[in-house]
């Protein structure tokens, strides 16, 4: 199945998915509930799927092995917000999500793990034999606004923690929104000497992960701008991130005077402020894609939340169309 072929990817523990897919009538294309849940649109998701494998193995034009991908796109983007570890559970990962950078983390982290992972799970699913030529097309992404800035942050992980490539992503996809932020704070904190120097280090903790929050929160200011301003503000205040998380720690060290602080350049010297909102922008409220599996649909309405929640939305970086998660 889809979910399980997302989750062995992943490498993660479970997932929240509950293997049910009903067909929503209500006028949105995805909606995925924190029960596990997953109501779905039948033109945008089910139906290109069901006519990739009424097709399968026949050549089809670019144009159509673009939709296959972009469904496919979506759907391991959604399988992987139902990942977690032993003992995760949905409740916790929504409470979590309502604080500030945990949206920005958590979708910049999901469509940035599912965009390079997407041709492994094609060709785990083995619909490159179905459709033949869609590893060789491209899809367009989500979240102009998020993505970029999560690529910098984690890279400049993996480069401080001698890590490979890609390893902070993979580890932080495994993750539910309610451990990514204390994960990101532990990897920047162990990136350091205060491990060695502090008893404790809570409050050091307390102040990185204070930095990170307000740096992601702020990337909300480019969710609805056009693709290219989004890319550039989101590199942008990724680098005014990791600049305060180097002035912070270069504080804590010298705290210690016994072991002078390390000169550890800033991403861009003259980087000191976070870039400018977009200044007419309409903030709407967040909302999330969730589109997930491939099994047969029931035509059902979602069911009316009793408290609700922050939503998720995922915007496009290029056309593709907006797709809806609520609790």
């Amino acid at each position: 199945m889809s979910g399980e072929a997302a989750r062995v990817l992943a490498e993660a523990d479970q997932s929240a998915w509950n293997g049910r897919i009903a067909e929503s009538a209500a006028p949105i294309l995805g909606l995925a509930h924190w029960d596990g849940t997953l109501y779905l649109d039948r033109e945008s998701i089910l139906d290109p799927l069901q006519h990739m494998y009424e097709h399968a193995g026949e050549e089809r034009p670019t144009s159509t092995l673009v939709i296959y991908r972009e469904s496919l796109a979506t759907l391991l983007h959604e399988h992987a917000h139902f990942l977690g570890p032993f003992g995760s559970s949905q409740e916790a990962a929504r409470e979590a999500f309502t604080k500030p950078g945990s949206r920005q983390l958590e979708e910049g982290v999901t469509e940035a793990w599912a965009q390079d992972h997407l041709d492994e799970y094609i060709h785990r699913l083995g619909i490159d034999k179905v459709a033949p030529g869609i590893d060789s097309v491209q899809a367009s992404g989500y979240y102009a606004a998020f993505v970029p800035a999560v690529r910098e942050l984690t890279s400049d992980l993996e480069s401080r923690n001698d890590l490979r490539q890609g390893e902070v992503l993979d580890l932080l996809n495994r993750q539910t929104a309610a451990s990514q932020m204390p994960l990101l704070v532990t990897l920047v904190y162990n990136s350091t000497r205060l491990p060695d120097l502090e008893p404790a280090g809570d409050n050091t903790r307390s102040r990185l992960e204070s930095i990170l929050r307000s740096g992601l929160e702020h990337l909300d200011n480019y969710e609805l701008a056009p693709p290219d301003f989004a890319t550039t503000n989101s590199l942008s205040t990724a680098d005014q991130i990791l600049n305060h998380l180097t002035q912070e720690i270069q504080s804590a060290e010298a705290a210690y005077p016994s072991t002078p602080p390390r000169a550890i350049a800033p991403p861009h010297a003259d980087a000191r402020t976070l870039p400018p909102p977009v200044p007419t922008r309409d903030v709407p409220s967040p909302h999330q894609t969730a589109l997930s599996g491939l099994m047969p649909p029931t035509t059902t309405a979602p069911p009316a939340a009793t408290h609700p929640s922050p939503a998720r939305s995922n915007h496009s970086s290029g056309s593709r169309q907006a797709l809806t998660r609520t609790a």
